[in-house]
């Protein structure tokens, strides 16, 4: 019986963090509330355009999607199955779900990380940022070696307050809510294939580690017309280091002043 118990677990935290996990299987129920979350929607955008039912009802098509979906997954793989990820800067992250070919991540949804981001680290949200370059790069990949497809992406990136929580017992359902949440879905559907699309409010938070040229004011369905940006690659190490240098610099003097 203890191993039942113990294959149940693990496949439980597969799906749910750990942390969740463990304190939904002890009170059936959770929900937190965090302030700094990072949020990404990457969608495949070209995907209904290649589906097709006439062939064993679309069936072919699904499992194109599945194996996108699941090399997207491979980048988020534990090797210890529960929380070490292959690539530490991907600690942090965790996939939300998938709905349609649209695939739903966020940063910041554990305890460790969010004591992190009380004492000013936001490092993690960084991390969210590399993570969205690398599906990029994974999408690319997947089309060189896989004959006929030429699917394309664009990325819908937010941060900011955000509550998690389990819905229902029976066949349960872990997500996020939020307006931080809403907008991230905004800036994917407002956003331009290839790109990865922020709100202006994100930049202070990335600027010192990434090249993001303002695209201009979008008009976002229910907040109307807001300054967004996109991401459009890393800054060199050198340039990483005189910003954050300048930054420590800058703050010092205010303290002083």
């Amino acid at each position: 019986m203890k191993e039942e118990e113990k294959v149940t677990t693990q496949l439980f935290n597969t799906i749910i963090p750990k942390h969740v996990s463990d304190q939904f299987l002890s009170e059936l129920r959770y929900s937190h509330s965090y302030d700094h979350v990072g949020v990404i929607f990457a969608s495949v955008t070209n995907f209904w355009d290649f589906y097709e039912e006439k062939f064993e009802g679309g069936m072919g098509c699904i499992r194109v999607l599945n194996e996108i979906v699941r090399d997207l997954d491979d980048l988020l793989m534990s090797v210890d199955n529960v929380t070490k990820r292959s690539d530490a800067r991907w600690a942090a992250i965790q996939k939300i779900k998938t709905v349609g070919p649209c695939y739903m991540a966020a940063s910041g949804l554990d305890p460790v990380t969010e004591e992190q981001t009380r004492q000013g680290n936001h490092e993690h949200i960084v991390n969210l940022m590399d993570f969205c370059f690398k599906i990029l790069d994974t999408i690319r990949q997947f089309n060189s070696y896989t004959f006929g497809t030429n699917f394309t992406m664009k990325i819908g990136f937010n941060y900011g307050p955000v509550t998690d929580g389990i819905i229902g017992q029976n066949k349960v359902l872990y997500d996020i809510w939020g307006d931080t949440v809403n907008l991230a879905s905004r800036m994917m559907s407002t956003g331009v294939v290839g790109r990865i699309q922020l709100p202006d409010a994100c930049v202070p938070f990335l600027i010192d580690h990434f090249k993001l040229p303002k695209r201009g004011k979008v008009r976002v369905k229910g907040k109307g017309e807001i300054v967004t940006h996109f991401s459009v690659e890393r800054k060199t190490p050198e340039q990483i280091k005189i910003n954050i240098e300048n930054r420590a610099a800058k703050k010092i003097n205010s303290t002083d002043a």
